[in-house]
């Protein structure tokens, strides 16, 4: 008797509220900042790009680990989806007696025993006259600035040997490493690329794509947190194993009640919150009875935030006068 289990994997997509909404990968995900702050991040406009990775045992349809979608009108397109390495049946039913044949196909990247993408199978008197299986394909792959050390068609739980060429390092930012063929494939991509993490910025946000490194021309995507104002490029690019130049982020001005009550001012403007973005105009007035130290200069009771910083206008009492002693 032959016994046949059949797995069945599909892949769903939710959009939230708006163009794009976060994405549902059913055995993926994505980089996990992306659901600690989903309400930052989402929804996405149009033609923003996401990075996704499928779990251990599951790739894309074009049998890698990692994939990409970019938001259309549509929505994320194309729709991510992640699918087990078994194979899938060609026949529309499973042998239920003895000689009948079972045809069955392997996902992209896959080859059957024999190193073809589909094979056909006899449930025989003992059993399946060979087992339906799909193996991921690991030999005779050419990587960009790298050559190999050793052999370049590997069995499974053998190491393959790299080294980068001058100007190139590998993912960890040797030039030179090892990389183990498993059964899920390599423990780590064999590759060499000449561009490590981005940089961090202070109080900033790298929107993605967020990856180990950076294949020379890419992009990456900086925003800032709330009440920040970002300064500079928002994209920056891998050029020549640098980072073009990165954004900074100003910080906001948060007015202090002391020191307002110091100064005997309060906003010209009634306003619930108390903080300003770097650069913009902030008016103050006078409380009741008292007068601005300077009335010489236009506008006494405006200032500015610079940097997280301000200066406060002075009002002093009506009717006082301030002696000021010049040298002779």
């Amino acid at each position: 008797e032959c016994i046949l289990i059949s797995v069945s994997l599909t892949s769903s997509f939710m959009l939230v509220n708006k163009l794009c909404g976060l994405p549902h990968i059913e055995n993926g995900k994505i980089a996990q900042y992306y659901y600690n702050f989903r309400s930052y991040y989402f929804p996405m406009r149009k033609e923003k790009k996401l990075s996704y990775s499928c779990m251990v045992g599951y790739t894309t349809e074009t049998g890698t680990q990692d994939g990409r979608i970019t938001c259309t009108a549509e929505g994320w397109s194309p729709v991510p989806q992640c699918y087990s390495e078994l194979a899938s049946l060609i026949s529309s039913w499973l042998p239920s007696s003895i000689h009948e044949k079972l045809q069955y196909k392997c996902n992209p990247g896959y080859h059957t025993p024999s190193g073809g993408t589909e094979d056909t199978v006899q449930c025989q008197l003992e059993g399946w006259s060979s087992h339906p299986s799909c193996t991921k394909k690991f030999g005779m792959i050419l990587f960009v600035n790298s050559y190999f050390t050793a052999q370049r068609e590997l069995q499974l739980n053998e190491t393959l040997l790299y080294k980068c060429d001058e100007g190139y390092h590998t993912a960890g930012g040797n030039t030179t490493e090892a990389a183990v063929c498993l059964t899920h494939g390599w423990s780590h991509t064999p590759y060499c690329t000449n561009c490590t993490s981005p940089p961090v910025i202070k109080n900033g946000v790298l929107l993605g794509p967020l990856l180990t490194s950076y294949k020379n021309g890419s992009s990456v995507e900086y925003g800032c947190q709330h009440y920040h104002f970002l300064d500079g490029p928002s994209t920056v690019y891998c050029e020549q194993g640098n980072w073009s130049e990165k954004p900074t982020c100003l910080e906001p001005c948060t007015l202090n009640v002391t020191d307002m009550n110091r100064n005997n001012i309060e906003l010209k403007w009634r306003q619930e919150e108390l903080i300003f973005l770097h650069g913009d105009l902030i008016e103050f007035e006078c409380k009741q009875g008292y007068n601005f130290l300077y009335t010489t200069i236009p506008s006494p009771g405006r200032t500015q935030c610079n940097h997280g910083r301000l200066t406060y206008p002075k009002c002093i009492m009506q009717g006082k006068t301030i002696l000021l002693l010049l040298p002779f």
